[in-house]
């Protein structure tokens, strides 16, 4: 170990207490708000994991919706997707919210017959 050495510890720890699971229709979706700093487009690493399902007809650009505490709504700019079958990661990237925002809530909507999964973080001030 050397300086730096526990960075990359920090920032798993970090992403850890970033992440949102959830368990519903045979799917587990995993959120993970990726850079939860002010002043950048919204990141989140979404992962679905699933023993019985095909997940590659889910289309989460069309699927996902990010909410803030002022009642906007935000679709994704982009989504690019890894993986295929019952194993898929996507990285959502949403535009910039409300400067006033407090709170934000990702919403995936119809994956395995759940009708809306929510996930949220609360902004740093």
């Amino acid at each position: 170990s050397g300086p730096g050495a526990g960075m990359g510890q920090s920032r798993v720890a970090a992403n850890q207490e970033l992440a949102r699971t959830q368990a519903g229709g045979g799917v587990t979706v995993t959120a993970t708000y990726a850079n939860p700093r002010r002043g950048e487009d919204p990141k989140f690493e979404v992962a679905l994991n699933t023993h019985s399902v095909n997940l590659d007809s889910y289309d989460l650009k069309t699927l996902s919706i990010l909410r803030d505490d002022a009642g906007k709504e935000y679709k994704p700019l982009r989504v690019d997707n890894e993986g295929s079958g019952h194993h898929r990661r996507a990285t959502l990237v949403f535009p910039k919210p409300d400067p006033k925002a407090k709170h934000l809530e990702l919403v995936i909507k119809e994956i395995a017959g759940v009708k809306a999964r929510s996930f949220g973080w609360d902004l740093a001030q």
